[in-house]
């Protein structure tokens, strides 16, 4: 019978894990040139086809508007609000991202980039950061009123962003909204940029394409794209990072996207960095019955 979590233990079955360093076929991998054009494209393939689901490319058509800019910070920081337009199929969605890049640096930043749960406004206290009018999942305590943010939801992340800490070391800070990309509960993915790549008939995602996990790695990708043309960043020095689902989805971001310098996953848990082999925490069964939406329709099959 399955169980919705596991923490004692005595109770976690014996277990073999795959060797990476050993392929299909079980010849070991011998050099960086093996394991670069053979071993780990298989290995993102079966994370694709069974976990995660397929990516597409970026929209076919993106454009970047400038919603505001200013100082910050006493003057330590430069922000920037921009509103990344996507187009395809005849839809159109789009995204917020807040920049602070530090005012100080002679040379383009380097930089943090993580989605946040609540907004760009939650990530910090500056009043100039627009407030979110995109559907949020409800949580009285985070100040969400009606599956939108109220006043009371400003800077209620604040201390979890650490941002004039960042700033001050020289890194820039780079942010925006997950729902943007795709809301999070099931919702047919219809109000994400899902249905800017459906094929004619297609309402679904087929089951082995990307659910909203992969829609948020999708957007982290896109501002990767914005970043690289934007002067105050240096784009070949990008963390990416993420809590909880956003952890999964950092840790599915820098493994489909090599331009990424670093990942930093925190608490990613089921269906990231945990060992479901291991059958510690909580399992497969319950996160997609829980979360239907984040994984690929074949990762189901493993309940």
């Amino acid at each position: 019978m399955a169980v919705d979590a596991n923490y004692d233990e005595g109770l976690i079955p014996s277990y073999d894990l795959p060797d990476p360093l050993v392929d299909s076929e079980g010849q070991p991998v011998q050099s960086v040139e093996m394991w670069r054009q053979q071993r780990r494209p298989h290995i993102l393939q079966l994370f694709e086809e069974h976990v995660y689901g397929r990516i597409p490319g970026p929209a076919s058509q993106t454009t970047a508007e400038i919603l505001e800019e200013g100082a910050a910070f006493d003057g330590r920081a430069h922000r920037q609000q921009i509103r990344l337009h996507f187009h395809g199929n005849g839809e159109h969605t789009h995204a917020d991202i807040l920049l602070y890049a530090p005012t100080r640096a002679t040379n383009p930043a380097p930089a943090f980039l993580g989605l946040s749960f609540f907004g760009n406004h939650a990530v910090t206290d500056d009043p100039a950061v627009l407030l979110s009018c995109a559907w949020m999942r409800p949580d009285a305590n985070s100040g969400i009123v009606d599956h939108r943010a109220s006043a009371a939801s400003r800077g209620v992340n604040a201390s979890r962003w650490s941002i004039e800490r960042i700033i001050d070391s020289g890194y820039a800070l780079v942010t925006a909204y997950c729902g943007d990309f795709d809301p999070d509960f099931d919702d047919g993915y219809a109000n994400g940029v899902h249905p800017l790549f459906f094929h004619p008939g297609q309402i679904q995602p087929a089951a082995n394409e990307w659910g909203t996990i992969g829609a948020w790695t999708w957007g982290l990708r896109r501002i990767l794209d914005f970043l690289e043309i934007c002067p105050q960043i240096d784009a070949t020095r990008v963390a990416v990072m993420g809590h909880s689902r956003l952890g999964k989805t950092a840790l599915w971001a820098g493994a489909t996207d090599e331009r990424f310098a670093m990942v930093i996953s925190n608490d990613s848990g089921c269906g990231g960095a945990a060992l479901s082999r291991r059958r510690f925490g909580e399992t497969i069964a319950r996160i997609n019955r829980t979360f239907p939406h984040w994984f690929c329709n074949n990762f189901r099959v493993y309940d």
